[in-house]
């Protein structure tokens, strides 16, 4: 009797094996690289539970497993998912890797559906720090309730998310980490179109712990063709 459970353990794992479609992720990061499992792929697109395991670039040490509610990605026409261990291009993968909090360790975002605005991606964004990776519920809601990941500019050691709001309204909030690495809102630029041809531009910056503002007016023409 346990002999025969044992064989049915063996063959449940083996057909879930099976069942999910596999996926390596070998050329988004200078540091580590990825085996992706995803429940669902059909046609061009792969979606649903998934895994996902992390190994170091040059050693193959396994580094860590990170899981997905909804590891939402599309496929090239040329990309057959049946086929087994399909290797995904650079900018293809569900996967981002970057410094995103500047402290010299590569991080890692995993998508986890559509959630942002205007049903745009969405991202779980765990921080590295030797080897070892955290979940951070600050940057993860700022990658899963904006419109997409947000943009990471090295040079100014800041992160831009996006927000829109109908046609014409855009604006644009930069993060920056304070001495405790926590985030804070350093700036902003609201872009609203709405009334006639004209769009205002207001501005917020934080200068010696205060928010100064500005306000401008511009034609639509002008400012669009800057």
């Amino acid at each position: 009797m346990k002999i025969l459970i044992i064989l049915c353990s063996i063959l449940l794992i083996a057909s879930t094996s099976e069942a999910q479609f596999k996926f390596t992720a070998n050329n988004s990061s200078n540091q580590y690289k990825a085996k992706i499992f995803v429940d669902k792929c059909e046609g061009n697109s792969c979606s649903g539970k998934a895994t996902v395991i992390l190994y170091d670039q040059i050693s193959d040490k396994e580094i860590f497993t990170f899981h997905s509610a909804d590891l939402d990605f599309g496929l090239t026409e040329n990309q057959n998912a049946k086929l087994g261990w399909l290797d995904l291009g650079k900018y293809q993968t569900p996967l981002i890797f970057g410094d995103f909090n500047f402290d010299g360790f590569e991080d890692i975002a995993v998508r986890n559906g559509n959630n942002g605005a205007y049903s745009s991606p969405s991202y779980d964004i765990y921080l590295s720090k030797d080897s070892k990776f955290t979940l951070n519920t600050e940057l993860t809601k700022l990658a899963s309730s904006n419109l997409g990941m947000f943009d990471i500019d090295k040079k100014a050691k800041q992160l831009a998310i996006h927000q829109k709001d109908g046609c014409c309204f855009d604006k644009t909030i930069n993060y920056k980490f304070d001495a405790k690495n926590s985030l804070y809102e350093d700036s902003s630029v609201i872009e609203d179109s709405s009334i006639a041809d004209n769009v205002t531009v207001i501005t917020q910056k934080l200068v010696d712990g205060k928010i100064k503002r500005t306000v401008q007016k511009f034609k639509m023409k002008d400012y669009y063709n800057q």
